[in-house]
């Protein structure tokens, strides 16, 4: 189930939505019965890490955000729409179903492929919707939306899979998953969406930049004697320029120069706009500081706070996360948002830095990283955590080095003990009467 999960990310919300929860059931259920049966196996040998450190790893800031989001909900204009926005916490399952499911190195890398699957099959749609230049619903100029059915939906999930492919292991399977990872940074092109380009750029940096992270206890450490920095950018630029040549032949220059160039216009009608949703958002901050106007209320409230410069007087969201979750939840909201993005990032830091970029868990962990920045960078210019299909697959990219961070890390280091001390469990008295 967890892999049909992952298979259906990039083509349909309903059935990997219906499939993670799924998961997360069958987990359950399955863990309340070992739990009852406690005598029959030992637990330890099952869970290298208890379910009790993955809630103080990364579900205690995912509690407080999403409390705080309810008790904004209960205190808005319309808590029935603000708790209807809150459905998004039933995704926040991704974290567990990885962890639970995919700690063994076999079952990592088996995710890793079945993800890559899905993705290289809405490449194929999104290649079909190039050749035969099916226009986006509602927009004028052609842009690629996959089986997603958006341009920035899309983009934002392939931008958040490349640096997840780009660790695939086996010769063979290494080299396809290379091949499907530069082809979704040709497809993110074809999108159009500048806020994609900016991401992409931004994970593909974190991910190569990762390379180079010495292991703080000499475990998986990169041969940077052999393989430096210049032969990175090196192969960086080979791939890009044959990626531009491939986006200039089927999007045409004219399309992505002006989509390029109109970045930073201040003409621009888009860019405007998108500065009067700033100042708008401000404005709201400002009225309602600690718990927002309540989430999902966006849509209702702008209107009556837009500045009167703005190009539309009704938006749906501010088009930027940070504004967006301050204005419905407060800024004790978007601190506890900042929290669990953190903690993420923290997880991944320390188990890449443990492992090295070549140890256990250390190819995870630079994914993990690099799908974070590239979604925290997208994120500045789109409100890619409202959708469900994003956050469901930088969940599971992140997750990945929590996964890895027990039978793995505690096998390079010899101990589970060491692991614990390592990702700030407290460790276990020993019982001495054993």
């Amino acid at each position: 189930m967890a892999l049909l999960w992952l298979l259906t990310i990039t083509f349909s919300i309903a059935v990997a939505e219906t499939a993670l929860w799924l998961a997360a059931g069958i987990w359950g259920v399955a863990w309340l019965l070992r739990e009852i049966d406690t005598g029959a196996r030992d637990l330890d040998a099952v869970a290298p890490l208890p379910a009790g450190d993955v809630l103080s790893l990364i579900g205690a800031p995912i509690i407080v955000f999403f409390a705080l989001s309810l008790l904004s909900a209960m205190v808005s204009r319309d808590p029935v729409e603000g708790f209807l926005e809150l459905k998004e916490i039933f995704l926040f399952a991704a974290p567990l179903v990885t962890w639970a499911v995919f700690r063994d190195a076999r079952a990592r890398a088996r995710s890793l492929e079945v993800f890559a699957i899905g993705v290289a099959g809405a490449l194929l749609v999104g290649l079909y919707q190039t050749v035969t230049m099916t226009p986006a619903p509602g927009d004028a100029i052609y842009r690629a939306t996959g089986p997603l059915g958006h341009y920035m939906t899309f983009s934002g999930v392939l931008l958040v899979a490349v640096p997840a492919l780009l660790t695939i292991r086996g010769r063979a399977k290494r080299l396809a998953a290379h091949l499907v990872a530069g082809s979704a940074v040709g497809m993110i092109g074809l999108t159009l969406t500048r806020s994609a380009w900016i991401g992409c750029g931004t994970a593909l940096f974190v991910f190569f930049a990762s390379r180079f992270v010495s292991s703080a206890k000499g475990v998986g450490k990169a041969d940077v004697s052999r393989r430096r920095p210049a032969v990175y950018a090196m192969g960086a630029v080979v791939a890009l320029v044959i990626i531009a040549v491939l986006l200039l032949a089927l999007a045409g220059p004219d399309a992505l120069y002006d989509r390029a160039t109109s970045t930073f216009s201040t003409e621009n009608q888009s860019n405007l706009d998108r500065l009067a949703m700033a100042a708008t958002g401000l404005k709201i901050i400002k009225a309602y500081p600690v718990l927002g106007i309540g989430p999902g209320l966006m849509e209702q409230v702008y209107p009556a706070w837009v500045v009167d410069w703005a190009v539309r007087a009704e938006n749906p969201h501010l088009h930027n996360n940070l504004l967006q979750i301050a204005a419905e939840r407060g800024l004790v909201g978007l601190a506890a948002w900042l929290w669990m993005m953190a903690a993420f990032a923290i997880l991944a830091w320390r188990v890449l830095r443990l492992a090295g970029p070549t140890g256990p868990g250390g190819p995870e962990a630079r994914a993990a990283l690099a799908a974070l920045a590239g979604f925290l960078a997208m994120g500045m210019f789109e409100y890619n955590f409202s959708d469900s299909e994003v956050l469901m697959a930088v969940l599971f990219v992140v997750s990945l080095p929590l996964a890895a961070a027990g039978a793995g890390l505690a096998a390079a280091e010899g101990t589970k003990q060491n692991a614990e001390e390592f990702l700030g469990t407290p460790p276990r008295p020993r019982d001495e009467g054993r």
